[in-house]
């Protein structure tokens, strides 16, 4: 068709020429005038029934192409926005939740720490209280012993001087620990293990009746004997037997 087109292009082209030159009747060339229009509207209405060329075609399909390799890959961009703001967003919750399982973790942790806290301050201040009884009574003994308190433990000068409490002279304290009882002594070189059996023993025996009246041992555990290790200095000299707290075994 697009050869047609341009054939009768051709005609109407060398018909004028012939039209101008040839022809010099008016009537004719009018004539002429109206067959070549004639033929030069077929040919334009030819060249445009023939619709769109290959060369057309081609350029139509490529531009869509095109245009569906935009469409396909503006999709995939999106797609993958998508995708990326999903899992940017699962891993600022997932941040969050171990953020907020730290906190978490570390208050309790804190919490534990505080609630041990207290509880060893409760028990050291409750073992603090029982010592200061227990110094206490070990005082009054060496005042008895040395007559600078009566038998009601108001202060004297040169009182009545009780034998009994002598065990005490050679104590320097009695603490109450780990649910036993500890003596120190001053001058354990000087004394015999005889004389070293007496002074523990005496000091179990007042150690043990104030742990009984303060509640820290039973009846049963006061006549069988508290565990009670002797000490000079920092070092042990000796210590309750196992089966017999209230027989001693020296090391000194």
């Amino acid at each position: 068709m697009e050869k047609v087109g341009i054939l009768l292009v051709s005609i109407v082209l060398a018909a004028l020429i012939v039209w101008k030159l040839v022809l010099p009747d008016y009537h004719k060339k009018k004539y002429v005038r109206m067959v070549l229009w004639s033929i030069l509207a077929l040919g334009f209405v030819s060249a445009g029934i023939q619709g769109p060329t290959a060369a057309d075609k081609k350029a139509t399909s490529s531009s869509n192409a095109q245009s569906s390799s935009k469409t396909k890959s503006s999709s995939a961009k999106e797609s993958s926005t998508k995708t990326s703001s999903a899992s940017s967003s699962h891993a600022k919750s997932s941040s969050k939740a171990k953020s907020s399982s730290k906190k978490e973790s570390s208050a309790k942790t804190s919490s534990s720490k505080k609630e041990s806290s207290t509880k060893t301050s409760s028990s050291k201040k409750k073992s603090d209280s029982i010592n200061d009884k227990l110094m206490k009574s070990l005082t009054e003994d060496q005042g008895w012993a040395n007559g600078t308190l009566d038998k009601d433990g108001n202060p004297v000068q040169n009182g009545e001087k009780f034998p009994q409490f002598n065990w005490a002279t050679h104590v320097q304290k009695i603490l109450w620990k780990d649910n036993g009882i500890e003596v120190y002594i001053y001058d354990a070189d000087n004394l015999t293990e005889s004389q070293l059996t007496t002074v523990a023993q005496s000091a179990q025996s007042a150690a043990t009746a104030t742990l009984l009246t303060e509640g820290k041992i039973s009846d049963k555990e006061s006549i069988q004997g508290i565990h009670t290790t002797v000490y000079s200095g920092n070092n042990v000299i000796g210590h309750s037997k196992v089966f017999s707290p209230k027989e001693f075994k020296w090391t000194k």
